[in-house]
């Protein structure tokens, strides 16, 4: 509940008010109902109406009519009573689970706004399948799943107390009896089953993770199992995750059928043990008419604690299954949501200023292993700055660090002067990234450049003057379709060189004044990479640059080159002045033949 706003928990608070008043229809309409039993053995056997019964037909003005017609008025009166209980039941039942659908995709919503708030760590803490069922699935577990089905229970438990008590008022011994037959049997149902039932729910959410983790991975990695001939190995995976599934759906809905059979065998044998004790303790007009309101209010109360019993089992299952959501939303509920930036797309970013400064920045991952110690970097506006270094140097990390990604333990990054969240909010697109691999989404080339604008905000100008700098223009005018071209999903219609190059263009839309590229030239061939390269360093003076640089070539005419060697800046300086001053620098451009 704590989920919900203030607003919604009195919305949920009233709507179990009301579905309480709906218990107290049931209840007249079953009195009415035994009323009538009542009545019946009366007129048959020619006797006198009982005082209930008497101040009843008083209170509705109908002492005087004939029995027909009492009979008919008070079956009239229950039949509508009933009828419209279990028509604004069913009104209020659809409006609440709107309403805690609805609110679920509200909170999906929010969660997503809040989880896009973590830092790149925290974010990979969790596998991409594991967060995108707390972030959809997950929360409708919680909302529809859990809060529904208890407002349901509140209903039904509130309609059996109503019940109780008014059978007390009619025969309190039989109240008595019937209350601990039903409550002894739902007690024992619930207690075999209830364990069982939230073990299942966490292993049907922790399968469905697997399940998907299983595709994934199959479907990314296909050529590799195509040549291992592991295709087999993963469909048999796929195909027993899937049955163990089933198997787990199987259990929670026959535990359900449990109770419904359970419930039905006490109903029968409480009403014929009710008859027997009736009509051999009172009168058979009463005994009638109490075993007739029991039959009545069984009615209502048999399927009401089958609905309590299944809705605890369903609640159980639904906890477990809900659980990485619950363990998110209690992750996420300290932060902030991002704010919705700009819909328009900025190309003129007045006022920023393309400096970068980072002080003393120091960054560890879980373990207390630094990996980047007391970075100290400036880049200054126009500039061509690149960080070089080998494999595990901390390039990467570094780069994170600067685009905000990654939060340091100590130190401090700035971008135009403000912290890089609050530089890239007020000046969008003023910064661009290009990784060394670049996703490409499901959809149209004109979509995969406007990655996050809407498609109609990047026209035909814009796009082909970024594709023409990324040297992939003369290629997306010879198909047929040309900007509304379908890439594939991740891009399968194009080549390794020309996702890369489409990256590039993407990354060029917002005509930043800072671009930080990792590597984004090393699926290019030699000739594509130095015109791509070539188009680079005519930005330079207009655009400041920042190149992670695997392959040396590329940075040569960099204006300074900051070389990393197990977190650490060993050495800055242009490409000839490290191959001076750097024995371990000098080293790898010699192996490049540089």
């Amino acid at each position: 509940m704590r989920l919900l706003s203030t607003r919604d928990r009195r919305l949920v608070y009233f709507v179990t008010s009301v579905t309480i008043f709906f218990g107290l229809m049931d209840l007249v309409g079953v009195m009415l109902i035994g009323a009538i039993g009542s009545l019946s053995v009366t007129g048959v056997s020619s006797g006198q109406t009982g005082n209930r019964i008497s101040r009843l037909l008083q209170s509705l003005n109908i002492e005087t009519y004939s029995l027909q017609t009492q009979v008919g008025i008070l079956g009239t009166l229950a039949a509508l009573t009933l009828i419209s209980k279990t028509i604004l039941s069913l009104i209020f039942t659809k409006k609440s689970l709107f309403f805690l659908a609805r609110r679920g995709a509200m909170i999906s919503a929010d969660l997503v706004k809040k989880y896009f708030s973590l830092p790149v760590s925290r974010i990979n803490s969790r596998s991409a399948q594991e967060s995108i069922y707390a972030l959809t699935v997950g929360v409708n577990y919680v909302m529809v799943g859990v809060i529904g089905v208890w407002m349901s229970l509140i209903s039904d438990i509130s309609l059996l107390l109503i019940l109780g008590v008014g059978l007390f008022f009619v025969d309190a011994t039989t109240a008595f009896g019937a209350t601990v037959i039903f409550a002894s049997v739902a007690t024992i149902l619930h207690n075999q089953m209830h364990h069982k039932v939230k073990a299942i729910g966490e292993r049907q959410s922790y399968l469905n993770v697997v399940g998907s983790q299983r595709i994934f991975e199959a479907v990314n990695s296909y050529r590799e199992i195509l040549v291992r001939d592991r295709r087999g190995y993963y469909a048999g995976q796929i195909a027993q995750n899937r049955y163990q599934l089933a198997d787990g759906t199987a259990n929670v809905t026959f535990m359900q059928n449990i109770s419904k059979y359970v419930l039905e065998l006490t109903l029968v044998a409480s009403a014929l043990l009710l008859a027997f004790y009736q009509f051999n303790t009172t009168t058979a007009s009463r005994a009638i008419a109490v075993v007739t309101i029991f039959i009545a209010a069984s009615t209502r109360i048999t399927p009401a604690v089958l609905r309590v019993q299944q809705g605890l089992i369903q609640i159980k299952a639904n906890l477990g299954q809900a659980k990485p959501a619950v363990s998110l939303m209690e992750e996420l509920r300290s932060l902030n949501e991002v704010a919705d930036s700009s819909k328009e797309l900025l190309r003129d970013h007045k006022d920023f200023v393309s400096n970068v400064t980072a002080v003393d920045i120091t960054f560890h991952y879980v373990s207390d292993i630094e990996v980047l110690q007391k970075i100290n970097l400036e880049v200054k506006p126009g500039e061509f700055v690149a960080l070089a270094g080998g494999s595990g140097a901390g390039k990467t990390t570094l780069v994170d660090v600067i685009l905000g990604a990654l939060e340091p333990q100590n130190g401090k990054v700035l971008i135009s002067g403000l912290t890089p969240i609050k530089a890239f909010s007020k000046w969008p697109g003023a910064v661009s990234y290009v990784p060394q691999d670049s996703p490409i989404i499901d959809g149209t080339l004109r979509e995969n450049l406007g990655l996050g604008y809407p498609p109609s905000l990047l026209t035909d100008e814009i796009c082909w003057e970024v594709l023409a700098l990324a040297r992939l223009d003369d290629f997306i005018r010879s198909l047929p379709d040309g900007l509304d071209t379908q890439v594939g999903d991740r891009g399968t219609r194009l080549s390794g060189g020309q996702r890369q190059r489409l990256g590039i263009a993407r990354s060029l839309v917002t005509r930043p004044k800072l671009l930080i590229l990792d590597e984004a030239t090393s699926s290019l061939d030699g000739l594509t990479e130095s015109e791509i390269s070539e188009s680079l360093r005519k930005l330079k003076g207009d655009v400041t640059l920042i190149v992670i640089a695997h392959r040396l070539s590329t940075v040569v005419d960099a204006d300074r080159i900051y070389f990393l060697d197990s977190g650490e800046v060993r050495a800055v300086g242009t490409f000839d002045e490290l191959k001076t001053i750097s024995p371990e620098f000098r080293v790898q451009a010699e192996l490049m033949g540089l």
